[in-house]
């Protein structure tokens, strides 16, 4: 389902909704310069029973209106989706964020506290955007992965996993270069597929 949402400053905000569950929604956040096209193929992954999920053009991105710089605006633009999707009945929402989206996503789950972040490769300082405060506000319902030969992931992992203490399960470090949603399609799917059900089932008990 194609949705246009609306930011503060009523800009376009544009989303694709797949409908399954009516109260559990998951929502894929691309990196920068992406689209939300990267998630479609993981977002329509799934059977009848499985949650909702939810893809989004960040602002000045693909469909999107705004600046593709105006990064400061970006958290509020995706808080104002999750107001959108709990106006239709989703209470439980996961967020998953590749780069930019990642850092984003830590920075809604600081301001949302019934939302979790599985960050893929995310950034703990993107253009002035700091996830390491928010990592630690966000603490029991954040979990990072990252390959050890992506070298500015890795170090963005390694940061906000002391500043946040996160344990192993939930700051995942894999062998590897792959970055953001590549971790999904290399030897690495696995591990991070694990790091991002853990992170549903936190915010389904929730």
């Amino acid at each position: 389902v194609a949705i246009t949402g609306r930011a503060a400053d009523d800009r376009p905000l544009d989303a694709r909704l797949w409908v399954r569950d009516p109260a559990r929604l998951v929502i894929y956040l691309h990196e920068y310069q992406r689209t939300q096209r990267d998630w479609w193929e993981e977002a329509a992954r799934g059977l009848p029973g499985d949650p909702s999920t939810m893809t989004l053009d960040l602002r000045g991105h693909g469909d999107s209106g705004g600046d593709r710089q105006d990064f400061g605006l970006m958290a509020g633009d995706v808080r104002a989706v999750i107001g959108y999707a709990r106006a239709r009945g989703y209470q439980r929402i996961a967020l998953v964020g590749a780069g930019l989206g990642g850092t984003v996503g830590v920075l809604v789950a600081r301001d949302e506290p019934a939302v979790t972040v599985a960050g893929l490769s995310l950034a703990a300082d993107f253009a002035g955007l700091d996830a390491l405060d928010a990592a630690t506000a966000a603490t029991a319902r954040l979990a990072i992965v990252a390959s050890r030969d992506d070298l500015s992931a890795r170090e963005s992992l390694e940061q906000i996993a002391r500043t946040a203490r996160l344990d192993g399960s939930r700051a995942v470090l894999l062998p590897g270069r792959a970055h953001g949603r590549a971790l999904l399609t290399t030897d690495a799917e696995g591990p991070t597929r694990r790091v991002m059900r853990d992170s549903f089932d936190r915010a389904w008990r929730q």
